[in-house]
């Protein structure tokens, strides 16, 4: 975990807190992690696989707007806006493995999810204006 960019400014107590708390899921290709307009409370990573962002734009089918591989995460938009989700996650390798954490259980642990997630927020800010 120390590899991913979001939990490396963590301390390794934090670290080893939130890795007793992750869920491991399985996907296979094809599959929707997350769909565009639900709900977020759930951060994701991405241990094994590839997936890709799409968002309904202008076009009839949504359109690719992202690339996820190991070390990846997503979700965390949702998290600190309680905004619906921005877009699709969909597993384009054969199987894709990833981590995720529920934003109650990382806020039990570590307490406010915000500060953590905050420092990566301009980056979403760049893709929501194209900027």
């Amino acid at each position: 975990m120390q590899t991913v960019e979001i939990l490396k400014q963590m301390d390794p107590y934090e670290r080893s807190k939130v890795g007793d708390a992750i869920v491991e899921s399985k996907f296979k290709k094809g599959d929707y992690i997350i769909r565009e307009g639900e709900e977020g409370k759930t951060f994701y990573l991405i241990a094994e696989g590839t997936a890709i962002a799409t968002k309904q734009l202008n076009e009839a089918e949504p359109t690719k707007v992202k690339d996820y591989e190991k070390g990846n995460y997503f979700g965390e938009r949702s998290l600190l806006t309680s905004e619906n989700r921005a877009a699709n996650i969909v597993v384009t390798s054969d199987e894709c493995v990833v981590l995720s954490l529920e934003r109650d259980t990382f806020n039990r642990l570590l307490g406010s999810l915000d500060d953590i997630l905050k420092r990566n927020m301009e980056e979403y800010h760049k893709f929501a204006t194209g900027s």
